[in-house]
């Protein structure tokens, strides 16, 4: 019970961290002049995350301060609701036949060609959206991973088919090591949902920069909500996991969105004689 709350404490600092990247991206235009190479956009866009926790306002501290006591209720019952999931699995076979199908929705590859055939689309038809929405989908994509990987090697949580039916245990930093002992890899990362967390960046990514049609968020959220709740159908995950994830991965999009995706952009003008600066207002 100890080590447990240790490692909760962790998760709350870890979600502050993270959190505040949301909110906190009134840059000053200055800085965003330049151009940057996509790498070097990802480690700004990194390093911004990582110190956002400086720069959280009092809304930001009630939002995500209510993110944490939901997940702490979460981790509290996981235990009793994974067997009621499982129960109810058993009992509809409906379930049973969905959930294996949705769960690749949160697959790294899948989500990579998603990305990828935003991009392609954007080049063959010289759509500037699409091809933004290609760039900024993969850079999601690896902020994620790179979060959800540290998370996972700290907190060495044990994922649901990994113990005894539906007994949660949490092994802390040390499960670093014994992920890799005797194949034990896919044993103690289950804190957060990495298939979620990948399914939500990039749906609130596609989302939010096409949020004229009423259909294509709802879509959007729709299917990463399934593919985030067969974690647990399939014995990958507990819902904590799968709450937490799929909040790192909306707050990881909307930043990108709102940093990345400008529809006025101011741009300098240089001709022989004269200076001035050009108005670019995107209409798609």
């Amino acid at each position: 019970m100890r080590k447990k709350k240790i490692v909760f404490c962790l998760i709350v600092l870890f979600l502050f961290q993270v959190g505040g990247a949301e909110e906190s991206t009134e840059d000053s235009t200055a800085k965003k002049k330049e151009k940057k190479t996509f790498f070097k956009k990802i480690f700004a866009d990194e390093g911004e995350i990582w110190t956002s926790p400086f720069k959280m306002k009092g809304k930001q501290l009630l939002t995500w301060g209510s993110v944490a006591l939901i997940t702490a209720i979460l981790i509290e019952n996981d235990e009793k609701l994974y067997r009621s999931t499982q129960e109810y699995q058993t009992e509809h076979k409906w379930v049973q036949d969905l959930s294996p199908a949705v769960r690749p929705l949160g697959d790294g590859n899948l989500n990579l060609g998603v990305a990828g055939g935003f991009y392609l689309w954007g080049l063959l038809f010289k759509d500037t959206k699409a091809k933004k929405a290609g760039e900024l989908s993969l850079m999601s994509l690896i902020h994620a991973g790179i979060v959800v990987q540290l998370v996972k090697h700290l907190t060495g949580r044990k994922r649901p088919r990994a113990t005894e039916p539906g007994v949660d245990h949490w092994e802390g930093p040390a499960g670093f090591f014994k992920r890799y002992k005797d194949h034990r890899d896919m044993y103690y990362d289950a804190f957060f949902s990495g298939h979620t967390v990948t399914a939500w960046s990039l749906a609130t990514v596609v989302a939010k920069m096409y949020n004229k049609s009423f259909v294509v968020p709802v879509l959007c959220y729709s299917l990463a909500t399934i593919a985030g709740l067969s974690n647990v159908t399939e014995g990958e995950h507990w819902y904590s996991d799968v709450f937490v994830g799929a909040v790192i991965g909306y707050a990881i999009g909307s930043f990108l969105v709102r940093k990345r995706w400008r529809r006025l952009q101011v741009l300098p003008l240089i001709e022989k004689d004269r200076m001035g600066l050009s108005f670019c207002y995107s209409l798609d």
